[in-house]
């Protein structure tokens, strides 16, 4: 596959997992493209022209050519320069790698992390959050997210790959409403009613089994093992975790159960607060289920995979 093939089937892959729907995704991207028109002079050579088509920031191609041939790639959750020197070595020793896929964003990924996090107050709107509340719960957070990735070095890693002319890509929002579709389904098909069922139902996932080796698999973080779901949420996608003031318009929407990949203590508070229990899955773990599920379809087209950094490789197709 071409690397820029790669790069957009990701992305569609994430729209047709997202939670908001294909056609509301398309009228977000209606709207960045009218945007990008009205810019002039230099705001406009400079700004992200992906915005058109992708409505992710945080799954980027970070480096390399769009028709550069792709026959294998080095995949993980968390990748920095000693992955891409990593991948280099692995070629240098006759395993070739051809692009470096990272699942936790990079460059413009990170510094503009807010945007994704739109999708959480549309999610919640669609349980019954009116959606003038689920946007105001959500501001402050959004606003502290922007600015607290300012000081990071956003192209620390991407410097290296350009350095070693390893193609480089992060694909992380796609990856979070790929995995939290199928865990939704899952539990939904299952339908555990209590909190320790939904641990066992959770262990059941060889990304969790692998998990629990280690001692991160499920727990339940706010509740008993005797206490009942009630109406579940999964909450896994839209760039990272929301502020403590969407604890309460999610519990008076009627969830009972919130099943995250991991919780802050001021999230934790909240919900003890307000009655709602809170099921930890595991993080690199329910990451791993969404890249899981975007190399299989890679892998269809005969893309060789190999993993690392916290990345549990299991094959459903």
């Amino acid at each position: 596959m071409k690397l820029g093939e790669i790069y957009r089937k990701i992305v569609d892959m994430g729209i047709e997992a997202d939670p908001r729907g294909r056609e509301r995704v398309n009228q977000i991207l209606e709207k960045s493209k009218k945007s990008l028109e009205k810019l002039e002079g230099r705001k406009k050579e400079l700004a992200d022209k992906d915005i058109t088509w992708n409505p992710y920031t945080d799954c980027r191609l970070l480096y390399g050519d769009d028709d550069r041939e792709i026959t294998s790639l080095l995949c993980g959750i968390d990748i920095g320069t000693g992955e891409v020197v990593l991948a280099d070595r692995l070629t240098q020793k006759g395993e070739q790698v051809d692009l470096v896929l990272a699942h936790h964003p990079h460059g413009i990924g990170i510094s503009n992390l807010d945007y994704v996090m739109r999708i959480q107050p549309e999610q919640w709107a669609a349980l019954g959050v009116p959606i003038a509340q689920a946007e105001s719960a959500m501001a402050k957070r959004m606003k502290e997210v922007h600015f607290g990735t300012k000081a990071r070095n956003h192209t620390q890693t991407t410097d290296a790959a350009r350095l070693l002319d390893k193609p480089f890509m992060c694909a992380h929002t796609p990856a979070y409403s790929i995995g939290s579709q199928f865990l939704t389904k899952y539990l939904k098909d299952d339908d555990p009613q209590t909190l320790g069922d939904l641990v066992e139902v959770l262990l059941e996932i060889p990304e969790y089994q692998e998990a629990e080796k280690v001692g991160a698999g499920p727990e339940i973080l706010v509740g008993s093992s005797s206490g009942s779901v009630g109406e579940k949420f999964v909450f896994f996608t839209g760039g990272t975790s929301a502020g403590p003031k969407s604890i309460p318009k999610l519990a008076r929407a009627g969830v009972s159960t919130i099943v995250t990949m991991h919780m802050p203590e001021n999230l934790k508070k909240a919900c003890e607060e307000e009655g709602l229990y809170v099921v930890i899955a595991g993080h690199d773990s329910s990451d791993s289920i969404g890249m899981n599920l975007i190399l299989d379809e890679l892998e269809k087209e005969g893309i060789k995979s190999y993993v690392c950094s916290g990345f549990t490789r299991h094959k459903r197709s």
